[in-house]
């Protein structure tokens, strides 16, 4: 008796690792192909500016786009270039299908961190975020995006709102420099 009991144990072990390993693979959900606009390499070109009251200045930023994940996310890339300075950035971009949400989370090489909704629209992506720097310190901002028929071009601007004042944060215009290879 001792040595069934052992050798169902034993068996029942084996067994579930295997379980595990075949079980089936959920398919990312349709609303995720959305997010295809910002796979690929973009390049984008503008001003910005950090506060309300510093000077605008020139911006150079890049963005590398891709699928991660089995296709259920969104990997983005990015380095803003500007007054000297650089920084990175990572953004994971989601869809949560029990809300029924398109949304993002990022982070900065300065430690800044963000949150953010996504609303897509006729040829136009707005986002609605909140940023938390550092210091503890939070912003809300909105992006607006246009984008062009061929999905190869796009302008945005960023309406930023810190300590109860507002002002646009940057204005840019981009590029598609490398298309999505696919999900």
């Amino acid at each position: 008796m001792r040595r069934i009991v052992i050798l169902v144990l034993l068996l029942s072990v084996s067994w579930t690792p295997l379980q595990w390993a075949q079980s089936p693979t959920a398919s990312p959900a349709p609303e995720l192909q959305k997010w295809d606009i910002w796979v690929g390499d973009w390049t984008f070109a503008g001003t910005a500016k950090d506060t309300p009251t510093e000077p605008e200045y020139k911006l150079d930023w890049r963005t590398q786009g891709r699928w991660i994940l089995g296709g259920h996310f969104v990997e983005l890339r990015g380095t803003w270039k500007g007054k000297g300075a650089e920084s990175t950035s990572l953004e994971i971009l989601s869809y949560d299908a029990v809300r029924r949400v398109h949304a993002y989370s990022g982070f900065t090489s300065d430690g800044t961190t963000w949150v953010a909704t996504v609303r897509f629209g006729d040829g136009k992506v707005v986002e609605t975020e909140t940023d938390t720097f550092p210091d503890g310190k939070t912003a809300t901002l909105r992006n607006t995006w246009i984008l062009g028929p061929d999905g190869m071009s796009v302008s945005g601007k960023e309406e930023r709102e810190q300590d109860g004042v507002r002002w646009t944060a940057f204005t840019v215009k981009g590029t598609k420099t490398k298309p999505p290879s696919g999900n």
